[in-house]
């Protein structure tokens, strides 16, 4: 874990969170983030190891470190870009393209096929980029930690130097693992506080959208149940563990 005192100076504007309180700073090719209301560090922490044990390639998802920053609990990530690389959310894509917020044209359309497919066809026209499977491998995590804040603004893609645009890497799985869900009662089995977690963007059922694009990649689930078995007792702990008991 980390260690570290960073000044207001590399704190940076953090338009576009759903949690505009939550302090992000950048510093030395690291981005900082100090936990608000819940325990994001240490669910970014979780999320990410668990991707090692996946068949995703390693610059396919962010590795997130748990530590403190000025004393408080938060996480970290290098950055994915490199100097000649731009980041462009699909929020922010879509409105400097029609000038109007991508949540709210997606309203339009009633079921979740019709939202994907508006979606899907807008990169592709757009930038050329077909994100099937991009949304596959997002939605397939999504799923197994039930995040519940997968909007517009931490799906993106990337801008090379030479115009090409690629897929980003898989980013901000905070509010996944029950954190921050305000339903949850732990007097309930885990069973029942799962089946209060709502999901985003396409659908409010994880599972709708995870059958809907399909498996997005694989899990050598007993190598990461023996990791996790390792790691101290905590409520996100015992959710992921319930999760991959499921699998």
């Amino acid at each position: 874990m980390f260690n570290v005192k960073i000044s207001d100076d590399f704190l940076i504007d953090t338009e576009g969170t759903s949690d505009g309180t939550q302090l992000k700073f950048f510093k030395d090719g690291y981005w900082y983030k100090e936990d608000n209301e819940g325990r994001d560090g240490e669910v970014e922490y979780l999320v990410s190891k668990l991707l090692t044990f996946s068949t995703l390639k390693p610059e396919e998802y962010v590795i997130y470190e748990q530590g403190k920053i000025n004393g408080k609990n938060g996480c970290r990530s290098r950055t994915f870009l490199s100097a000649s690389q731009s980041f462009i959310t699909l929020e922010r894509l879509h409105g400097n393209v029609t000038g109007i917020p991508l949540f709210e044209k997606i309203k339009e359309f009633q079921d979740v096929n019709g939202k994907v497919a508006y979606v899907i066809g807008f990169c592709k026209e757009t930038v050329g980029l077909d994100l099937t499977d991009y949304f596959r491998k997002v939605f397939t995590l999504d799923y197994i930690v039930l995040n519940e804040d997968r909007h517009f603004h931490n799906l993106g893609i990337i801008m090379n130097a030479d115009g090409s645009y690629q897929p980003a890497p898989i980013f901000d799985n905070g509010k996944s693992l029950l954190n921050c869900n305000p339903s949850i009662n732990r007097s309930l089995p885990m069973a029942e506080n799962v089946k209060r977690v709502v999901a985003r963007p396409f659908s409010g059922s994880h599972k709708t959208t995870y059958e809907y694009f399909g498996k997005g990649f694989a899990l050598d689930i007993n190598a990461a149940i023996r990791w996790l078995e390792s790691e101290p007792n905590s409520l996100y702990k015992s959710v992921l563990a319930f999760r991959l008991n499921q699998r």
